[in-house]
This record gives structure tokens, sequence and C-alpha cells, in this order.
């Protein structure tokens, strides 16, 4: 069982890491932009995802008040902020907003959604990615009749999944996944709320490790570990 554990973070990791890979690739290259990073987890990712933009302005929103303090520290006009409510920043004003592995965490999807697209410039853009309900490892538990292995029900302990990574004891509440999309989810929801969706992918492909993982991702991103979209503001 230590093995199993141990080979599903390996390829949990290498997923994530493609994911923010491809991230940062979608960011267009600019001499300076006013960018907003929603549920940062950690500051240096978020600079290292605009390096395309060469004197980027960057804004963040968490609820955590050490990273916040990571961020300010770093020179990010960070905010403390829970993503469940109005975001508090006038209309179209960022070229580019990122949300990366947050949308799972909320219930009030629609509400952010459409804040998003209020605070984007007309033309601006959003880079946003989740975990995948349609993977084949969450496919694979639900045939075997337990929880998708991106879920979270209790607040207490993990329950449903023997096989989940990480355990919830002593569980900040903010983590709970509580809202999984598939990627044709995740499109739909967009472009309802007037995007124009430019780009799919996916990143890491269970169970298989990289190279070959990376590279089904590539070719199925519908069954991937990671979803995104980058999608424009058209209206």
């Amino acid at each position: 069982m230590h093995l199993i554990y141990k080979y599903l973070k390996f390829i949990w990791h290498n997923s994530a890491r493609l994911n923010n890979k491809i991230l940062a690739e979608l960011v267009e290259p600019k001499l300076e932009a006013k960018i907003l990073d929603i549920g940062v987890y950690k500051a240096e990712m978020i600079i290292d995802r605009v390096k395309n933009i060469k004197n980027p302005d960057i804004y963040a929103t968490d609820i955590d008040k050490k990273i916040i303090k990571s961020c300010r520290k770093l020179g990010i006009k960070a905010i403390k902020h829970d993503a469940e409510t109005k975001l508090p920043f006038k209309s179209n004003f960022f070229d580019l907003v990122s949300a990366n592995q947050i949308i799972e965490h909320l219930l009030n999807i629609d509400m952010f959604t459409e804040e998003i697209h209020r605070v984007l410039k007309p033309k601006g853009y959003l880079l946003i990615s989740t975990e995948n309900l349609s993977s084949w490892h969450n496919l694979f538990a639900l045939l075997l009749g337990w929880q998708a292995f991106s879920q979270h029900l209790s607040f207490k302990k993990n329950i449903g999944n023997p096989l989940r990574l990480g355990s919830l004891e002593n569980f900040d509440h903010a983590g709970m996944h509580v809202k999984i999309f598939t990627l044709k989810g995740l499109k739909e929801l967009l472009e309802l709320y007037k995007f124009k969706v430019e780009f799919l992918f996916g990143a890491g492909y269970y169970p298989f490790p990289p190279p070959l993982s990376n590279y089904l991702a590539k070719f199925d991103p519908r069954h991937s570990a990671f979803i995104g979209i980058k999608a424009r503001k058209i209206k």
C-alpha cells in the first residue's frame, strides 16, 4: 500500500507541475499588464506564471493571512478576500485573471464567474484550471462504488475512498472540494457568462507516468487529471 501511495503522489505532483507550466505558456507576452490571481497558494507561482509580461502589476486575493503576507513581501498587491463574495475591484480593471485550483472549493460558482467577467477589461482573458471529475482515476473510483478522488464529503475525516491521498484530520474547511468539473461543464459555464473559449487543455493522465501521461493528456484532455481553459471576455 505504501508503494501505491508513493506512486500516486509522484504522478499527482507531475500533473500539477505540467498544469502550471501550461498556464504560464498561455500568458500573452506584453510590456505591461494588470493581473489578478484568485486563491494564491504560493506567491512565487504567480510571479513565475506571468514571466511573459515584462512589467506585471500583480494583484492577488486569498483568505490565508500568511499567504497574503508572503505575497506582499514579493511586491504583490495582495488582499484578504473570500472568493465566495464579490471581488473588491472596479469593473474593467484587469488584463488577465488567473484562477488555478480554486473553483472546486466554491459553492457559488455563478457569482465567481460573473465577477471575473466584470473585473476583466474588454478583450481581457481568464486562465482557469481545476481537477477533472472525468479523469480515469475518478471514473475508476466511481466504478468501484467509491467517492471520486477529487471530492470531499466530511469535514472530520476522509470517507468514501480509502486510496485518496492525504488525511482530512484537522483539515482546513477552505480546502474542501465541493464542485468538481468536467471539461465540458467548465467550458459551458464560461460560455454562459459571455466568455469566448480560446483554448482547452489537460495535464497529467492517471495512472500513467511521464512522459506518456503528458502525451495522453494532450491527445485526450477530457480524461486528464487536471483540466484548464483560456477564455476571453467578449462583452
